[in-house]
């Protein structure tokens, strides 16, 4: 419930608010820094937090869902870097 009105009132706030700042390139720069910022940690943060699932003999559902939720995340990087290298 809480993901959804916080997803409807950022998509409120960017529909309305944040037209002109779209467009300089400053702001799209800044953004991809700290969403590549953010996935740095996320990496970090998964893998801890597989680690520990394994120490702590969590159940092997849950183990496994979450090496999932890691290698998806890590293989759409993958592709993204590839087609962004074939771009550029």
């Amino acid at each position: 419930m809480a993901m959804a009105v916080a997803s409807i009132t950022n998509g409120i706030y960017h529909k309305f608010l944040v037209k002109e700042k779209d467009k300089d390139e400053r702001n799209i720069a800044i953004e991809n820094r700290a969403k590549a910022k953010a996935f740095d940690i996320m990496e970090i943060v998964f893998g801890i937090l597989v680690i520990s699932y394994v120490f702590l003999r969590v159940n092997l559902l849950t183990i496994f869902l979450a090496i999932a939720a890691y290698l998806v995340i890590f293989a759409s990087y993958m592709v993204s870097f590839s087609k962004y290298h074939k771009e550029m």
